[in-house]
């Protein structure tokens, strides 16, 4: 083996390596990487949770196919043409996309890459791409059947063990409830009178200060107000906890300040019967609709509203 094929064959696999770590660690953190595309407000929560998992699938297998050395003329080409696409997305990214610079989420939260190193480190893979060239890969007589099989291994692994949240709602029971008893008591306490939640159509928001999950709901109701314009003045939240720490929850969501009120955590538990978060519709104070994190309805609170 001469020395030129060899480095090509380094070259291969190390490409196809970075792939597949790329692909792992966005899926070992894919709460955040299915936030990170929903704030660029181009797709509904559900289509986003698709595309992120096809994203993954695709880069896995990507990667699987180049460290195999199958079909290297067609899948070279795709690696290129897929790393300078990345490349030209995280470039004009500042320019058409309000979304942090600060990481690209190339691998999740598990290595946080800032826009300028991500683009150094595909320069750098594009470069040894090039070194591809000077090896053919390997040709097997059921290559096909082998490429076919990695494809299907990579899509449902990804769909299977993180699945979307239309999955997992169809598969499990994750309605949401109220005890209605408790939860009238709940609006009538004064702490809630200037929410004026018995007036007019309400989106009402029931988070604890602490918790992560209520922390990606508001984040998806930010994105949703700001996609649909809606009034801010028909949405409001009502937490438990400290009261100091509302502060810190919006800025660690990066979301907008809605109205706010606080109460105390046994009042607030005995309405929701311990679930957080939830998303109440309201209409002159009376429940229409009811939500978890993962049953949002974007369609359905955009029709409430307007």
């Amino acid at each position: 083996m001469n020395a030129k094929r060899t480095i090509g064959i380094v070259a291969r696999i190390f490409i196809g390596l970075v792939f597949i770590a790329s692909a792992v660690t966005k899926l070992l953190s894919i709460e955040a990487v299915d936030m990170f595309l929903f704030e660029h407000k181009l797709f509904s929560w559900d289509v986003t949770q698709f595309l992120t998992r096809f994203l993954i699938a695709f880069e896995g297998f990507l990667g699987l196919v180049l460290v195999c050395g199958f079909w290297q003329k067609v899948v070279r080409v795709v690696a290129i043409a897929f790393l300078a696409g990345l490349t030209l997305y995280v470039l004009v990214k500042p320019l058409l996309f309000d979304v942090s610079q600060d990481n690209c989420h190339c691998f999740g939260t598990v290595l946080v890459l800032d826009d300028t190193q991500t683009i150094i480190k595909n320069l750098v893979l594009l470069a040894l791409s090039a070194l591809m060239f000077w090896q053919k890969g390997v040709k097997l007589r059921f290559d096909k059947w082998i490429i076919a099989g990695l494809f299907v291994l990579s899509v449902s692994l990804t769909y299977v063990v993180k699945a979307p949240d239309i999955i997992v709602y169809s598969l499990y029971d994750k309605s949401a409830s109220l005890d209605m008893p408790k939860f009238e008591l709940l609006l009538q306490d004064e702490k809630l009178e200037h929410l004026n939640l018995k007036s007019g159509k309400k989106v009402l928001c029931l988070y604890s200060t602490g918790c992560k999950h209520c922390k990606r709901t508001a984040i998806k109701l930010d994105v949703m107000i700001q996609r649909h314009d809606l009034c801010k003045a028909n949405f409001a939240t009502v937490f438990w906890g400290k009261e100091e720490n509302i502060a810190k929850f919006y800025k660690e969501t990066g979301a907008e300040p809605l109205a706010s009120a606080i109460v105390p955590v046994g009042e607030f538990l005995a309405a929701t019967k311990g679930k957080q978060p939830l998303v109440v519709l309201l209409e002159e104070g009376k429940v229409v609709d009811l939500y978890r994190s993962i049953t949002i309805d974007e369609g359905r609170i955009v029709e409430f509203l307007k």
